[in-house]
């Protein structure tokens, strides 16, 4: 089951779009091109830009983006009743909303675009078997009603019935969210990529930027092992490495490594799911092979601070884990018992103090933007941030981008 790649790396389709030699200026530039860089550089270009993109990659989603689970799932980091509590019930019904957002962004884009083979429609169950979590997801279910989303406490049996496969007796139920999404990752993320290029958006790949300077006469000097680019405007899209380039957000930025691992096709269909407040989780692709991640619980650190590599787009899995991982399956879905685990791998993960990530201006620093730290969850905010970020680069409000996600909130 040993493999260096996800299984959306081996099974994606390849990146046809080339690359364009490094220009010695750009508009609006945008460093990383994963799902968030791609996004935003797509509907910079629908909005009549032609922003620039580099990646130290020879293909977009080569990094996290090409590792994670696929999930275009609901909601913020928390579910929704302790996120209320926490931020108050405003602002977690915006970063709520914008799931929301989002879902339905992801839905239009793969229809126009021509890549909704890439795309499955599921639902989510949360489940559980300790009774202060059944609380908690009991008030999630009631709080998310009272604000008019669907979702629903099941009973064992009741959710029994919606996964489509047994579970434990052990478990005493589950937070169940019907339409949700899940995505091939590489084919998505590469799919927008595409589009972009398509609206007129440039990728120069196989790019590393190295230094980020704010010129006397206003501009942005990018270094990199190119050459140097001059911007307008430029955007820090790196995930995990966005502290490289900039430093002041290093010590809210903790690196986490997690990792996945894939079984062979099974003969029933299961959804979006997780346990332990989703330190367990997993789905299923489209070929019928589940995907299981988690466990970092039972690691040091819940290998959180790790070495970022410096040549490379994850540090290596730990065989261990994944044997664990590959052990918890028969017991979370007992009809996986004698289902091979078929591919292993890591990705990182960023997470910051609160959860939330960092999306917007940089304080103190005009034309400076940064998208990072999505806590595990940036998938379900792809498009929308992307979308409302790139009208606010435009001189719009960008109006639908959660206050809770402001980097100046951290000064």
């Amino acid at each position: 089951m040993r493999s260096p790649d996800s299984c959306w790396l081996v099974s994606g389709p390849r990146w046809t779009g080339g690359s364009t030699p490094l220009p010695g200026r750009a508009g609006v530039l945008v460093l990383g091109a994963g799902v968030m860089g791609s996004t935003l550089a797509y509907w910079l270009a629908r909005a009549g830009h032609a922003p620039l993109v580099l990646d130290r990659n020879d293909s977009p989603a080569e990094g996290s983006s090409g590792r994670n689970a696929g999930r275009v799932i609901q909601g913020g980091n928390a579910q929704h009743a302790p996120a209320i509590e926490r931020f108050g019930h405003g602002q977690a019904l915006a970063v709520y909303r914008a799931t929301l957002v989002n879902r339905d962004l992801v839905r239009e884009v793969t229809a126009r675009e021509g890549i909704e083979a890439h795309r499955t429609t599921t639902a989510k169950l949360d489940l559980t078997d300790s009774e202060d979590e059944a609380l908690e997801l009991k008030r999630t279910a009631d709080a998310l009603s009272a604000d008019g989303i669907a979702a629903e406490w099941l009973d064992l049996p009741g959710a029994r019935r919606v996964f489509g496969t047994d579970l434990p007796d052990t478990v005493l139920g589950g937070l169940h969210r019907p339409d949700q999404d899940a995505v091939h990752s590489v084919g998505y993320v590469r799919g927008i990529a595409d589009a972009a290029r398509r609206h007129g958006a440039t990728f120069s790949l196989g790019v590393t930027a190295t230094s980020l300077e704010r010129t006397e006469e206003g501009a942005w000097r990018v270094g990199t092992d190119a050459g140097e680019v001059l911007a307008d405007q430029v955007v820090v899209a790196l995930n995990a490495w966005t502290g490289r380039l900039l430093p002041e957000l290093d010590a809210r930025i903790t690196p986490v490594r997690g990792q996945l691992v894939q079984t062979a096709p099974v003969p029933f269909r299961i959804p979006q799911w997780g346990l332990d407040r989703g330190l367990v989780y997993g789905g299923q692709n489209q070929d019928g092979s589940l995907l299981l991640g988690g466990l970092r619980t039972t690691v040091p650190n819940r290998d959180e601070n790790i070495e970022l590599p410096a040549d490379a787009n994850t540090p290596a899995f730990s065989p261990e884990l994944a044997d664990r991982l590959a052990t918890a399956l028969p017991a979370l879905l007992p009809e996986t018992a004698g289902v091979p685990v078929v591919r292993a791998w890591s990705g990182v993960m960023a997470f910051t103090p609160d959860r939330c990530p960092l999306v917007g201006a940089m304080p103190g620093r005009p034309g400076l933007w940064v998208m990072a730290a999505f806590s595990g969850h940036g998938m379900p905010y792809s498009q929308v941030v992307a979308h409302q970020l790139a009208e606010r680069i435009g001189g719009g409000a960008g109006a639908g981008l959660p206050a809770a996600f402001d980097p100046a909130r951290f000064r």
